[in-house]
C-alpha cells in the first residue's frame, strides 16, 4: 500500500487494506463505518475563533483551546476534536472539522502533517510558496 493511502486509512480509519492482511484486519475493514452526519456550525463574522483560525499555523485541538467563543462551544458540542483551518490569501474560507478517530487514539504528528499538507492546497499560490517564486509555481524545485 502506498504511503498516502496508508496515511488516509490511518487518519480516517477506513478504506481498503493491503492485499496481504490477517483475518482480524479483514474483519476490521469490513466493519461498517461510524460516520455521523453533523449539522453545519454557524460562525458569526465577529466570533474570535475566526481571527484565531486565520493566524493558526496548523491543526487546532479544540479540547485544549482556551478561547471564549460561541463557535468553539458549538464545535465541541458537535463532537469536533480537531480543526484544520483552510486559509486562502489571508481569508478563512473553510475548515476541516474532525471528530475522534475511529481507533479512539489521539491524532498523531504524522496525521497532523498530512492534514496540514491537505489544507495548504486551499492556497496554492499563497504563503506556502517560496519568497520570490512566481505565483502558482509552488516554489523552486530541486
Amino acid at each position: 500500500m502506498n504511503a498516502i493511502a496508508a496515511s488516509w486509512q490511518r487518519v480516517f480509519g477506513r478504506g481498503r487494506a493491503a492485499a496481504h492482511t490477517t483475518p482480524v484486519q479483514d474483519a476490521a475493514v469490513r466493519e461498517p463505518s461510524r460516520w455521523v452526519e453533523v449539522p453545519p456550525v454557524e460562525i458569526a463574522p465577529n466570533d474570535p475563533i475566526i481571527a484565531y483560525f486565520q493566524s493558526a499555523s496548523g491543526a487546532v485541538d479544540l479540547e485544549t483551546l482556551d478561547l471564549d467563543s460561541p463557535a468553539c462551544r458549538a464545535l465541541r458540542a458537535a463532537g469536533v476534536k480537531l480543526v484544520v483551518p483552510l486559509v486562502s490569501q489571508g481569508e478563512l474560507i473553510g475548515s476541516l472539522n474532525l471528530g475522534p478517530r475511529l481507533s479512539e487514539q489521539d491524532y498523531s504528528t504524522d496525521d497532523r502533517k498530512l492534514l496540514e499538507n491537505l489544507a495548504a492546497q486551499a492556497d496554492p499560490g499563497g504563503a506556502g510558496r517560496a519568497a520570490g517564486a512566481p505565483a502558482g509555481s509552488g516554489g523552486p524545485r530541486p
